[in-house]
């Protein structure tokens, strides 16, 4: 799935930071979005802990670092008189529905998908709103469906990556044919574990080997740009409105949203959690400043800044743009 700030083109430089002081431990990512951190970790042999104060970044985290292997839909599959996840995908991929509310708003009313594409997600998502009220797939089962759904209908989305907007013509991937296709575990450690919670939630009066913090840097919330995989991961069916379709809701703002909070929350967390090695990835551009990080970590060890260019999604038209972030190393004693 396409996401803001993902680390994909980062992870070998990452675990080069890592690897020389320990290549095996706890590992901690309470900012953990979709996964691609946490999962290149776990299968690195990590005992990842992850998490996101999101419903669907989440889910992704179920599918990808706490499952060890494809559920098993055992009740669904009696149900569906199936014995296989391969029968479950011809279902999935097989289904659909020309109205509901995601048709009318994303496709009738809003150009995020085409009709066809809107007709087969559609039914995908009532399928799974099914199966998850008359109990025949668990809570982990659900998270799976509902991350590959939205990883699946991402693929064919008419955006530049986010679902602030669409784009006036049509993106190539966005004329492609939808197909569902179910997201597989990181092979790996077999003791991970992912969380609904916010950072401090997380870490508070724990103790991990490694300590990685991602935290928003702007005021940008994710759950904004991001409304139309949390509606679906969320299996609501909110109002909406402008042209992003966004629910009329309030918006779920981090601590590090807030030029006030994100210092005093970033002090929360790193002088009440315990750890070997603490990695903060940031930025120039962060609302806190060089002076306040560097003045925190140097009190809890030896800290060491390391700079990386850092490839992010920018816009079909331009593709990917680099930018420069930087990494804060702390060594604890």
């Amino acid at each position: 799935m396409r996401y803001i700030g993902s680390k994909n083109s980062l992870l070998n430089d990452i675990y080069g930071i890592v690897e020389p002081v320990m290549d095996k431990g706890s590992f901690c990512d309470p900012f953990g979005g979709i996964g691609v951190v946490g999962s290149f970790f776990k299968g690195k042999g990590f005992e990842v802990t992850s998490s996101d104060i999101l419903t669907f970044p989440y889910y992704f985290q179920i599918a990808k670092i706490q499952n060890n292997s494809i559920s098993s839909f055992s009740n669904l599959f009696n149900s569906l008189a199936i014995n296989s996840i391969d029968e479950l995908l011809c279902i999935l991929n097989n289904t659909q529905y020309d109205s509901g509310w995601f048709y009318e708003n994303y496709a009738i009313k809003r150009q995020f998908f085409t009709i066809e594409n809107a007709k087969k997600i559609e039914g995908c998502r009532r399928l799974i709103f099914d199966w998850s009220c008359n109990g025949l797939i668990t809570k982990e089962e659900k998270a799976v469906l509902l991350a590959s759904l939205i990883n699946s209908m991402d693929k064919v989305a008419n955006t530049a990556g986010t679902y602030y907007a669409y784009l006036k013509g049509w993106y190539r991937k966005a004329l492609q044919p939808f197909k569902f296709e179910i997201i597989s575990p990181s092979i790996g450690n077999l003791n991970c574990k992912s969380y609904n919670l916010n950072a401090f939630e997380l870490v508070n009066g724990m103790e991990y080997d490694v300590l990685y913090l991602d935290p928003p840097y702007n005021q940008r919330s994710y759950s904004r740009y991001y409304h139309l995989p949390e509606s679906i991961a969320n299996l609501e069916e909110n109002e909406v409105h402008g042209k992003s379709g966004s629910p009329i809701l309030p918006s779920i703002i981090s601590d590090f949203n807030s030029s006030k909070r994100a210092f005093s929350a970033l002090e929360e967390i790193v002088l009440n959690t315990k750890f070997k090695l603490l990695l903060f990835h940031y930025t120039d551009e962060g609302l806190i400043s060089n002076k306040e990080l560097y003045h925190l970590f140097s009190n809890l060890g030896k800290v060491e800044v390391i700079e990386m260019s850092c490839t992010n999604w920018y816009s079909v038209k331009k593709g990917k743009s680099s930018f420069v972030q930087k990494i804060y190393k702390v060594v604890n004693g």
